[in-house]
């Protein structure tokens, strides 16, 4: 009996067949590669639904390859009962014992982009490492950093820690710049200051609110630390907003000559 099993997988598994298949895969794998160029040129084309094209693309890539997985199968070689059975049992056990860590990636890759706590485009945290989702896998996820570095993340490890998502698919985001300052300043003048300087930044979305958080402190002396929270126009211009909003506060505070420029530069430098 395993005589005939192994004399039917030799009849399925034909030259002709192998070749019917590498060529579809070959052709799956063109089409998927001419989808993500279609997709780039889109992005650029509606910039405002840059991060609902990008996110649609790893979704329609998966169920592609799955159907191709399945033509494959079930159309080109189209195997009996009896060799799926052997097939399987042999590529489990394989599988098992030494591709574990890929098969936790697979299957947390699925996870991800079923259960979509991030989407491509997303600004998130994951450990110490920060930066905007340009790629979601099934082996695992890259991270585009402020610091022009590429992150790549294997899909378990990031689906067994915290998360944390800045924008969850939308284009604009919360940034939040810090500053301390001497405790004997007017809270109402600087707060205006502080207002003013995020709503003249040409990086702020001025369709949702700007709010100015003021709190006391004390780091060797008494201190208000000011909280300025302001949306971004777009997730890739956060550093220039925050930078943007120090610039502006800095210069405001010299203008009306409320501090010394040694001490403005002391603020900026510990915000």
């Amino acid at each position: 009996m395993q005589e005939g099993t192994l004399q039917t997988i030799v009849e399925q598994f034909s030259f002709l067949r192998l070749l019917l298949a590498a060529l579809f895969f070959l052709a799956t794998w063109g089409f998927t590669h001419l989808l993500r160029m279609g997709t780039e040129k889109l992005k650029d084309k509606f910039g405002r639904h840059r991060l609902l094209i990008a996110s649609v693309y790893p979704v329609l890539r998966l169920l592609i390859w799955v159907g191709a997985a399945a033509f494959i199968i079930f159309a080109i070689f189209n195997p009996t009962l009896n060799t799926i059975i052997t097939i399987s049992a042999s590529a489990g056990l394989a599988l098992g014992l030494g591709a574990q860590d890929l098969i936790k990636n697979v299957i947390a890759g699925i996870l991800i982009l079923l259960d979509r706590p991030f989407r491509v485009g997303d600004m998130i945290q994951v450990g110490d490492h920060y930066g905007e989702v340009t790629n979601i896998g099934l082996r695992s996820i890259r991270l585009q950093t402020f610091g022009d570095s590429t992150v790549t993340l294997p899909n378990a490890m990031v689906l067994g820690q915290a998360i944390s998502n800045s924008n969850s698919g939308a284009l604009d985001e919360m940034v939040e710049v810090h500053f301390s300052l001497p405790a004997h300043l007017d809270i109402q003048q600087i707060r205006g200051l502080a207002y003013e300087s995020a709503a003249s930044s040409p990086y702020v979305f001025l369709k949702k609110p700007i709010k100015v958080m003021i709190e006391d402190r004390f780091d060797r002396t008494f201190l208000t630390r000011l909280t300025v929270k302001a949306y971004v126009l777009d997730i890739r211009y956060e550093r220039m907003l925050a930078s943007d909003i120090s610039q502006r506060f800095k210069q405001a505070l010299l203008d009306r000559q409320l501090l010394s420029e040694q001490t403005v530069l002391g603020i900026l430098a510990s915000a």
